[in-house]
């Protein structure tokens, strides 16, 4: 062991080995499949001390890795929202943010958005339905401007995002270009957010 690993890591230095431990683990072998003894290994710790970071085990240490990688959507995603620019181009940035992350960072889609429904965990699905409420959020930022009552405006993003996130899955799974997902999509959500007088 070199002195590098030797050393004692701060409680949240060693929190976040831990979490990125789990991250590679639970992308590797799914939810369902993952042991966290497979997890300790890998940071190289014990179970046990696994446990004194995450006493809820599994379930918590998988919701810490969808917090972590919704933070990094939604700061990929942001700067697109809020850019000086017409709401039909804020949007087309945002469809292309959200395929480019996605398409270059597959394990995060499969953690937030496919993984956790098949987890058979309540908790774990309830964060899956919070990272989408999150994302959604950002997109609804786009479209609050219009004025238009707060279901429409909730409704349409929801619609958007769901809309995105399948646009993202052709483009991941080569059946669609990025080029091609991002025109889709700007057309796609033009269309149906002017529909809702959304844009």
């Amino acid at each position: 062991m070199g002195e590098a690993q030797a050393r004692r890591l701060a409680p949240e230095e060693r929190k976040a080995l831990l979490i990125g431990a789990a991250e590679e683990t639970f992308a590797t072998r799914g939810y369902t499949q993952a042991g966290l003894a497979e997890v300790a290994a890998l940071a190289g710790v014990s179970k046990t001390l696994l446990y004194h970071y995450f006493p809820d085990g599994r379930p918590e240490l998988y919701r810490e890795v969808m917090d972590r990688l919704v933070d990094e959507v939604v700061d990929t995603v942001r700067a697109a929202v809020l850019s000086p620019t017409s709401s039909e181009r804020r949007l087309a940035t945002l469809a292309a943010s959200l395929v480019g992350y996605f398409t270059e960072h597959p394990d995060a889609y499969r953690l937030l958005v496919l993984e956790p429904w098949g987890s058979g965990d309540p908790s774990v699905v309830a964060q899956a339905m919070a990272v989408r409420a999150r994302l959604s959020g950002e997109v609804n930022a786009l479209l609050a401007a219009t004025g238009q009552p707060l279901p429409v405006t909730m409704a349409g993003g929801a619609a958007a995002l769901g809309a995105l996130l399948h646009i993202c899955e052709l483009a991941m799974g080569g059946q669609v270009t990025d080029d091609q997902a991002v025109e889709i999509a700007q057309r796609f959500l033009t269309a149906g957010l002017k529909a809702l007088d959304l844009l």
